[in-house]
C-alpha cells in the first residue's frame, strides 16, 4: 500500500509538471506572436469593419500587439487553448461584393507546432442565415478541430448522405483553409471520430471548397455486421481539396512560429478567386514571390437567387481539439471600405528620367522620391494615415513635403527627423472623392561612391484604422560619377568653299574613381543627329563631313560625350561656314515663241512653253546681283533677218535686247533656305521676254540665241 501511495503521488507530480511546462511554452509562443506582429489595422478604432462572431462557443478576442516597429496594431486571437471555436465577421457595411473585383490582405499566425499542429484557421465567404452566429452545428460534441470552424461535423457514424453532412457546415459559403492538423484516419476506427477530412493528404496545407455543398465531401464506408450476421455499415468522410498548397519538404510550413502574409483577390469577370501565400516578408514587409493558386468560385452558391445582390459576409474561423496552438490574424485591408491606388516613383532630376526597378543612376546626381496615394472609391474616407518611410540608402535627402489635391496647402517636413534612413509622419488631411490625391515628396542627392553600388528595395508602410498599404522603392545601382571633358582640336570655326568637305577632330578626357567606362561621342549637324563615334583608346576621334551634308552659309555642328549610365560631357559647338556662290541654277536650253500670222503691222509675239530662269545666290541675306541678257539677230532658214528682235517687257516699260549685254533687273536676297530666286515665275503673259516683229518682215521660221549673265553688284 505504501508503494502505491508513493506511486500515485509521483504520477500526480508528473502530471502537474507536464501541465506547467506546456502552458509556459504556449505563453512563450503567444508572447512571441504579439511581439513580432506586422503592421495592421487598429480594430477598436473601427466600428464599421469587423466584429466578433456571436455563436455561443466563440472564444475570439481582440488583443493589442507589442511589436515596437508596428505600433497601433491589433490582432484577433481566434483560439488560444484546447477545445475552442472562434470567429470574426465583417459588419453589414463591410461586405464582400461579388459584382466587382475585391481584395483582402492579412497576416496569419498559426503557432509553432510544425506538422504536429492542432486545427488551424479558415478564411470564409458566407451568406448563412445565422449571419454573425454562423458556425458548424457541433454544439452537442463541442468544438472539433477538423471543422476549422466552417466544415461539416462528421461525428455520426450512421450518416449515409453527403448532403446531410454538408448541412452541418456554414451554409452558402466558400472557405480557404489553413490546416495544421492532418486528419486522415481510415478503417473501422474512423467513423464517428471527425478525423478523416485529410485522407490522401499529409502535413500542413492550404486548400479551398464549398462547406455547405454535398460534393465537397467524399464518402467512405466501413462494412460492419451486428453479431457477425446483420449488416451495419458505418460511414466517414474525406474533404475535397481544391487549389492545394502544400510543402512536402517542410510539412510544418504553416505552424512554424512565423507570421504569414496572405492576399486574396476576386476577379468578378472571370469568376475566379486567387490567393497568394507568403507574398511579403514578415520582418521587412518586402515583397516576395510567394505561392499562388487560382480556383473557380460560383457566386450563385454563395448567394442563391441573388437574394443579397451579390453581397456576402466574410471573416475567419478557427477550431481546436485536444491539440491546439495559437491562431491569430492581423488585418491589412478590407474589401470595399477604402479603394486606393498607391505607387512609388524615383526620378533622376539630373538625367531627367525615372529610375526603374533594376535601373541606374550616377553618384552626386539630384533625385526625387515620390510616394503617390490616390483615393479611388470607398465607404469611408482614408483618414489618420501614418507613413512609416524606410528610405533608400545612399541618398541624402535635403527637402521633404506633402502635397495634396485641390486647394489644400502643402506641408513641409523637416529632413532632420530622418534617422537611419527612416521617417515617420502623419498626413494632415483625410482623403476622399473630393480630395483624392496626396504625395509625399523627398528631394536629395545621390551619395558619392568609388565603385558601382547596389541599393536594395525598401518597404514603407502607410497605415490607418481601415487600410494598411506597403510601398516599395525600386532596387537600383549607383555608378561612380564620371567627369567627361570634350574638346575639339581642329578648331571651332571652319570656312569652306562650295562643294568642299572637312574633317573635325576632337578628344574626350575621362576622370573617374572607377574603371574607365565606355564612351560615345554624339554629334548633331544642323539639328540632325549623326551616327555616334567611338573614341580611340587615347580619347581622340575624327568626324569626316562630306559636302553633301553641308548647306551654303552657316552650319552648326555640336558634340557631346556620353557614357552608358547617362553621364554627360560639356556641349561643344563648331561653326562651319560654306562660302556662298552666285549662279544661274536653271536656264531653258531650247524655248520658243508662239507661231504668229504676219499682219503687215508691228506686233508682239508671246512666249510658248515652260521657260525656266532661276538665279541661286547662297552668299547670304542682303547680297545683290544684276541679271543681264543679250541676243544674236534672229535669222530664217532662207537667210532673211527678222525685222525686230527680243524685248524685255515690264509694267514700267520695254527694253530692247541686242548684241550688247543689257541689265534687265537687280535683286537683293532675302533669307531663303536655298538662296533661289525664280525670275521666270515673275513673268506674266504680257511681261518678260517677248518678241518684237516689225512690219515688212518676211514669213519664215526664225532662230536666235539669248545669253543670260549675272553680275554680283547692281548696275
Amino acid at each position: 500500500m505504501l508503494i502505491r501511495q508513493w506511486l500515485s503521488a509521483g504520477l500526480i507530480l508528473l502530471a502537474l509538471t507536464l501541465s506547467t511546462r506546456v502552458l509556459a511554452h504556449a505563453d512563450s509562443d503567444y508572447t512571441h506572436a504579439l511581439a513580432t506582429a506586422p503592421r495592421g489595422i487598429l480594430l477598436n478604432k473601427t466600428d464599421t469593419i469587423m466584429t466578433l462572431g456571436t455563436a455561443g462557443m466563440n472564444t475570439a478576442t481582440v488583443v493589442d500587439t507589442t511589436n515596437p516597429v508596428a505600433p497601433d496594431t491589433q490582432a484577433v486571437s481566434l483560439t488560444n487553448g484546447a477545445n475552442q471555436f472562434g470567429s470574426i465577421w465583417s459588419k453589414t457595411d463591410n461586405y464582400f461584393d461579388l459584382n466587382k473585383d475585391e481584395t483582402v490582405s492579412m497576416w496569419l499566425y498559426l503557432g509553432d507546432k510544425g506538422d504536429n499542429g492542432g486545427g488551424g484557421m479558415a478564411f470564409v465567404l458566407q451568406n448563412d442565415a445565422r449571419g454573425l452566429a454562423a458556425s458548424p452545428t457541433f454544439e452537442r460534441y463541442g468544438p472539433l478541430a477538423e471543422t476549422l470552424g466552417v466544415w461539416g461535423v462528421d461525428k455520426n457514424p450512421s450518416q449515409q448522405q453527403n448532403r446531410a453532412l454538408a448541412a452541418t457546415a456554414i451554409q452558402n459559403s466558400w472557405a480557404l483553409e489553413f490546416d495544421t492538423e492532418t486528419n486522415n484516419k481510415t478503417g473501422e476506427h474512423a467513423p464517428g471520430q471527425a478525423n478523416s477530412f485529410d485522407i490522401g493528404y499529409s502535413g500542413n496545407h492550404i486548400a479551398s471548397a464549398y462547406p455547405g455543398e454535398a460534393v465537397t465531401y467524399h464518402q467512405y464506408v466501413d462494412k460492419d455486421y451486428w453479431g457477425g450476421i446483420i449488416p451495419h455499415d458505418k460511414y466517414y468522410y474525406g474533404l475535397k481539396h481544391n487549389g492545394l498548397i502544400a510543402n512536402t519538404t517542410d510539412p510544418g510550413f504553416l505552424s512554424n512560429g512565423q507570421w504569414h502574409h496572405v492576399t486574396i483577390q476576386w476577379n468578378a469577370a472571370a469568376e475566379t478567386i486567387s490567393y497568394a501565400f507568403n507574398d511579403r516578408d514578415p520582418q521587412t514587409d518586402d515583397r516576395q514571390e510567394g505561392i499562388h493558386q487560382t480556383v473557380r468560385l460560383d457566386p450563385r452558391l454563395l448567394d442563391p437567387g441573388s437574394q443579397h445582390k451579390g453581397r456576402v459576409r466574410w471573416g475567419l474561423t478557427s477550431a481546436a481539439g485536444n491539440k491546439w496552438h495559437h491562431n491569430l490574424v492581423v488585418f491589412e485591408n478590407t474589401p470595399g471600405t477604402i479603394d486606393a491606388e498607391t505607387k512609388t516613383t524615383l526620378t533622376d532630376l539630373t538625367l531627367k528620367r525615372e529610375i526603374k526597378d533594376q535601373g541606374e543612376t550616377v553618384a552626386n546626381n539630384r533625385v526625387r522620391l515620390d510616394y503617390h496615394l490616390n483615393y479611388r472609391d470607398g465607404r469611408q474616407p482614408w483618414s489618420s494615415i501614418v507613413a512609416d518611410l524606410k528610405l533608400p540608402k545612399f541618398i541624402e535627402f535635403e527637402e521633404a513635403e506633402i502635397t495634396y489635391s485641390g486647394d489644400r496647402q502643402p506641408e513641409t517636413l523637416d529632413v532632420k527627423d530622418i534617422s537611419n534612413q527612416q521617417l515617420r509622419t502623419e498626413l494632415g488631411y483625410a482623403m476622399d472623392s473630393a480630395y483624392p490625391e496626396a504625395t509625399i515628396r523627398l528631394t536629395g542627392r545621390v551619395a558619392s561612391v568609388a565603385k558601382t553600388t547596389e541599393v536594395a528595395r525598401e518597404s514603407s508602410i502607410f497605415s490607418s484604422n481601415a487600410l494598411v498599404r506597403t510601398l516599395e522603392t525600386p532596387a537600383f545601382s549607383i555608378n561612380p560619377s564620371v567627369d567627361l571633358d570634350l574638346a575639339v582640336t581642329s578648331g571651332q570655326t571652319v570656312a569652306l568653299n562650295p562643294q568642299e568637305g572637312t574633317t573635325i577632330r576632337g578628344k574626350v578626357t575621362v576622370t573617374t574613381l572607377a574603371a574607365r567606362p565606355t564612351v560615345k561621342v554624339s554629334p548633331t549637324l544642323n539639328g540632325v543627329g549623326l551616327p555616334a563615334i567611338s573614341p580611340r583608346d587615347d580619347g581622340t576621334f575624327d568626324l569626316p563631313i562630306s559636302p553633301a551634308k553641308l548647306r551654303a552659309g552657316t552650319n552648326t555642328l555640336t558634340f557631346r560625350a556620353l557614357t552608358a549610365d547617362g553621364s554627360e560631357s560639356n556641349l561643344v559647338t563648331v561653326t562651319i561656314h560654306v562660302r556662298g556662290e552666285l549662279k544661274l541654277s536653271s536656264v531653258s536650253t531650247n524655248e520658243q515663241f508662239e507661231a504668229s500670222t504676219l499682219t503687215g503691222r508691228s506686233q508682239l509675239v508671246h512666249r510658248e512653253g515652260d521657260w525656266q530662269l532661276v538665279v541661286q545666290d547662297t552668299r547670304g541675306r542682303g547680297s545683290q546681283w544684276t541679271l543681264m541678257v543679250q541676243a544674236t539677230p534672229f535669222v530664217a532658214r532662207h537667210g532673211a533677218t527678222l525685222n525686230g528682235g527680243p524685248l524685255y517687257v515690264t509694267p514700267d516699260g520695254i527694253t530692247p535686247i541686242g548684241a550688247t549685254p543689257t541689265a534687265i533687273m537687280t535683286h537683293t536676297m532675302a533669307e531663303t533656305r536655298d538662296g533661289k530666286f525664280d525670275v521666270a515665275a515673275q513673268w506674266s503673259h504680257q511681261t518678260g521676254v517677248l518678241l518684237g516683229v516689225e512690219k515688212g518682215t518676211a514669213a519664215g521660221e526664225y532662230t536666235g540665241q539669248l545669253t543670260w549673265t549675272l553680275e554680283d553688284a547692281p548696275q
